[in-house]
């Protein structure tokens, strides 16, 4: 499997917050992040067990949630950049616009790494 990103960009990604959908009764902004697509009850969990959220700023985790994180990267890097448009989605306002220029971004950069790397080859 060829890596078209970083894992630490993919990870810093999965970090960002997001608006579950449906929207639950006692929402908080800042309690749901991107992961939590991709990794079924993880909103829960992190809500329950640390008093501070990680954030893409912050990418420290306690030991017991690092799993998840690599879990989600891996299915990231796995299925490649369809996966973060369809995440995009899941957000919503100055988080998605943030998203997907972080995601555009890091994707143009690979794929010019890539055309640059094969000239040799020429």
């Amino acid at each position: 499997m060829q890596n078209w990103m970083a894992p630490s960009e993919i990870a810093g990604l999965l970090l960002m917050r997001r608006v579950p959908k449906p929207v639950p009764a006692l929402y908080e902004w800042s309690d749901y992040r991107v992961l939590g697509v991709i990794i079924p009850d993880l909103d829960d969990v992190l809500r329950m067990k640390t008093s501070k959220l990680p954030s893409r700023a912050s990418t420290l985790l306690p030991l017991h949630l690092r799993p998840a994180l690599l879990a989600g990267v891996a299915i990231v890097q796995r299925a490649g950049p369809e996966m973060l448009h369809m995440l995009r989605g899941h957000m919503m306002g100055e988080n998605k616009a943030r998203f997907g220029s972080a995601i555009d971004e890091i994707v143009d950069c690979a794929r010019q790494s890539r055309t640059s790397s094969q000239l040799h080859l020429i």
